[in-house]
């Protein structure tokens, strides 16, 4: 019997150290250029880079204004919906009380109308106006602009460079 343990607890270690793999992630790195004379260039680059994302907040906040009409509809909608789910839930708990009263379900004739995971799985959670409102802004509101591409090419074009590296940040290897 030690044996089957042993070889059952190698199982388990081998299996919870797959699941402990490195994680990597992907990080950008950029190099001016080695001429000075780039510098003016890539002020331009930092300026326009600046202007894109004040635009870009001004927009998404100027969306966000305009969606919160549509967050109060959309959460009168969750509470009836809510509402309606509670109604259910008390239908099918009231006659599930009046089968187990019958003796129905306990398998006296056989029969068993109600699984007994059947009632934790109705269980109804109420809307959260937050949800709703996060939920309506990633819908509606684009938050990226497309400024960091912008950025990127003009960067390049004054002669610098973005060089791509891969970090490990989490179960690294030793070195």
């Amino acid at each position: 019997m030690p044996v089957i343990l042993n070889r059952a607890m190698l199982a388990t270690l081998v299996l919870l150290a797959a699941c402990a793999s490195p994680r990597y992630q992907t990080a950008y790195r950029y190099e001016p250029p080695a001429d000075p004379a780039a510098a003016p260039c890539l002020e331009q680059c930092a300026l326009a880079q600046r202007d894109c994302q004040s635009r870009c907040s001004e927009a998404h906040q100027a969306c966000l204004k305009t969606i919160e009409p549509g967050v109060e509809s959309a959460y009168a909608e969750a509470l009836k919906r809510y509402a309606g789910d509670l109604d259910r839930y008390r239908s099918d708990l009231d006659r599930y009380r009046f089968n187990l009263w019958l003796g129905w379900g306990h398998g006296y004739w056989g029969y068993d109308p109600w699984p007994p995971y059947y009632m934790s799985m109705i269980t109804a959670t109420p809307p959260s106006r937050e949800v709703i409102r996060n939920q309506l802004a990633r819908e509606k509101c684009d938050a990226d602009c497309g400024c960091l591409g912008r950025h990127d090419a003009c960067f390049i074009g004054c002669g610098g460079s973005k060089v791509e590296e891969t970090r490990c940040i989490a179960n690294c290897p030793p070195q």
